[in-house]
């Protein structure tokens, strides 16, 4: 059970992966319930450097989520954002264990 109501629904768009034969093949998006506030601020991304981030998104636990995933999310007037994340930064609680994943967008 999550910390905080997990309201709204991202879509998580995997790159597409090559087969045996040297193919792409596009993999259907991952439904996860979220957390979305779409608030504008700076954050720093993996490589130290100071970005804005237009929406952020709190998953349940630790979801598979990279930072070559494309998240998709649509608020309730239809507004779709779908965008790469420029942070992905996992909360823990004192004995260690993931308990939500805040993801900047």
């Amino acid at each position: 059970m999550a910390l905080i109501p997990l309201k709204q629904r991202a879509l998580v768009h995997k790159p597409a992966e090559r087969d045996p034969w040297g193919e792409t093949k596009k993999l259907p998006p991952i439904a996860y319930k979220c957390r979305a506030d779409e608030i504008t601020e700076i954050v720093k991304n993996v490589a130290g450097a100071e970005v804005v981030s237009g929406v952020q998104i709190m998953f349940d636990k630790l979801p598979n989520i990279r930072y070559d995933d494309e998240i998709e999310y649509t608020n309730e007037l239809g507004v779709t954002v779908k965008r790469k994340p420029v942070k992905i930064e996992p909360i823990r609680m004192l004995n260690g264990k993931p308990t939500m994943t805040v993801v900047y967008l």
